[in-house]
């Protein structure tokens, strides 16, 4: 009895009860800190080119086309004849009103002398000055109604299509082509409400053209909008000009403003972000006892450059993100740097 009981106490302690406990093994994430650095501030925004001097012209008066003196596309002076309407009934009341004229200030003169030796009254003076005087206006009407018969151009440039022809008559407002300087261009573009105190005159924005998609185009702010829109934008012009006359007015062009000064801001691998219908997200990876756990934090960004991306609120400096393997992730993960991550260049292994 003895020896089976020991028996008994032997194989109890060679078989000890099973370890039920295991821990939950680590992922591997690639991370970067969130670093303080200059960001090279960037604007963009959309416009349309136009040419400083440029006009739909146009008749003032209707009339019946005499004279056509431009083909498309000519290069005019400035007060060159372009159309010539008819003016012949108003030719006609020019001469009758220039002789009306000479009569009333023959009248005048005479009434004068008479005045000079008493002959005559101060109101016959006064009536044959203002007789004179309606003469003259008269005059000066009809000519200016024969002035608007004729269509010329206001400035130098080039023109466009012709949309005239011999004999055709023309209403008030009909026009007959466009004129442009093509030399001289602006282009007009709308900037955030919040970019106000960076912008001034004389600052140059880059411009893109689709068509010249090679070419980059110098610009010079040269005016902006006192008042802000109702949506909260500022109007912004800028000119430049075109020698070669390789931009045409109506392009459209991308606007790219370069901050004066490059601002230090809190920035991250754009990797970093993630992008949610709840807002944008990152991993924080904190230290805690035995390692590394992730949390999500909301945060909110700004700029993007060459990669990286401005943080604006949600982090502080030298905190730690996860820049890939996110989707792996969700709170409270432990987590641990893949071998040869490297937080000073950015988390990349």
């Amino acid at each position: 009895m003895a020896l089976g009981a020991l028996v008994l106490v032997v194989g109890t302690q060679r078989t000890p009860p099973a370890q039920a406990s295991s821990a939950w093994p680590t992922t591997k994430v690639a991370l970067a800190r969130v670093t303080s650095m200059p960001a090279p501030r960037q604007r963009f925004a959309v416009g349309e080119l136009e040419a400083v001097d440029q006009v739909r012209l146009a008749a003032e008066s209707a009339g019946r086309v005499t004279r056509i003196a431009f083909d498309s596309g000519q290069t005019v002076k400035a007060g060159q004849l372009l159309v010539q309407l008819n003016y012949a009934p108003e030719q006609a009341e020019r001469l009758r009103l220039r002789a009306q004229l000479r009569n009333a200030e023959s009248l005048l003169e005479r009434t004068r002398k008479l005045r000079a030796s008493s002959v005559t009254t101060q109101e016959q003076l006064d009536n044959a000055s203002a007789a004179a005087d309606m003469a003259r206006g008269e005059l000066q009407q009809v000519e200016a109604r024969i002035a608007q018969k004729a269509i010329v151009a206001p400035f130098a440039g080039k023109l466009g299509i012709r949309r005239v022809h011999q004999g055709q008559y023309l209403n008030a407002g009909d026009a007959v082509a466009n004129l442009v300087e093509p030399n001289r261009l602006r282009v007009n573009f709308s900037l955030n409400e919040q970019v106000v105190a960076e912008l001034s005159t004389g600052q140059t924005v880059q411009l893109g053209i689709d068509a010249l998609a090679d070419r980059s185009f110098p610009a010079r702010i040269s005016a902006i909008d006192p008042m802000i829109s109702s949506t909260r934008l500022v109007q912004v012009q800028a000119t430049l000009v075109n020698p070669d006359s390789q931009l045409q007015p109506g392009m459209y062009a991308r606007v790219r403003l370069d901050a004066q000064q490059p601002a230090s801001v809190l920035s991250l691998p754009e990797t970093a972000v993630t992008y949610t219908a709840y807002g944008q997200t990152v991993f924080v990876a904190r230290q805690v006892e035995g390692g590394l756990q992730v949390a999500r934090v909301g945060v909110t960004t700004g700029e993007r450059w060459q990669g990286r991306v401005e943080i604006t609120s949600g982090l502080a400096e030298g905190e730690q993100v996860v820049v890939s393997g996110q989707l792996k992730l969700s709170d409270g993960m432990a987590v641990e740097p893949l071998a040869g991550n490297s937080l000073d260049e950015g988390g990349r292994p």
